[in-house]
């Protein structure tokens, strides 16, 4: 299975794209997975979040590829155990699913067009985490997931 991730922006931070590529490491046993960057909007002022998401979403929808599972992250979406997480890509696996796209927005959030025609909105927290942490955590539950699934020890 594919599994690629859809991130609006750069990964500017240094410590969070060296985690990042801990873990892709990890995960290469596991699955492809791919880090696709969206340019983002620059310079703008919250009163124009609407037009910014819009905007950005409209990067997003062109990145898409046909037949794909789309797992939308945004804070309203549904949350999940590590078990639940790993069944849910574990099923995913399953069903013969080529491919499963993350969609990671930028500071703003994702527009409702992407995250309305999602297969599944996702909750990584009910904290609220910076969209370049969101990109860490996520491969990190990816690689708790395929080690849950395999009965790695690393998750206890």
């Amino acid at each position: 299975m594919k599994i690629s991730i859809i991130c609006v922006g750069r990964t500017k931070e240094r410590f969070i794209h060296e985690g990042m590529e801990k873990y892709l490491k990890f995960l290469r046993h596991y699955a492809e997975v791919e880090i696709v960057e969206i340019k983002d909007e620059r310079g703008f002022d919250l009163k124009d979040a609407p037009v910014v998401r819009r905007k950005e979403g409209e990067r997003i929808k062109k990145a898409l590829r046909e037949g794909a599972m789309t797992i939308a992250l945004d804070e309203r979406g549904q949350e999940f155990t590590t078990h639940e997480f790993a069944a849910l890509i574990n099923g995913l696996k399953e069903k013969g699913i080529r491919e499963a796209v993350f969609i990671i927005g930028g500071a703003l959030g994702l527009d409702e067009s992407i995250t309305g025609h999602a297969h599944l909105a996702m909750a990584l927290s009910r904290l609220t985490l910076t969209h370049e942490m969101a990109r860490l955590v996520l491969l990190e539950q990816l690689y708790r997931a395929f080690t849950v699934i395999t009965g790695k020890t690393y998750h206890y």
